[in-house]
């Protein structure tokens, strides 16, 4: 059985809030009314999400790349502070 450890959640906590901002980015960016456009509900509903879970790859790469040795730097300065103890 695996269990849930910390890394874990926190990787889905990030993958959601790319998930937000790409949503969020994907309504937005529909200046011009493409999903409005649509005939169906369920047709925008789809095509926000599929633009959504585009950006959010793009917002997952960009953060790893900004957060990514912040967080290192983090992490390890506070394991190897308590080593000491």
């Amino acid at each position: 059985m695996a269990m849930f450890d910390l890394t874990t959640g926190m990787s889905y906590v990030f993958f959601i809030l790319c998930l937000v901002l790409g949503w969020g980015a994907a309504g937005a960016l529909d200046y011009d009314g493409i999903l409005h456009r649509s005939t169906s509900r369920w047709g925008r509903f789809l095509l926000r999400l599929g633009v959504a879970l585009v950006l959010a790859e793009g917002f997952r790469l960009f953060l790893s790349f900004v957060l990514g040795p912040i967080l290192d730097l983090v992490v390890h300065k506070s394991i190897n502070g308590f080593k000491a103890f």
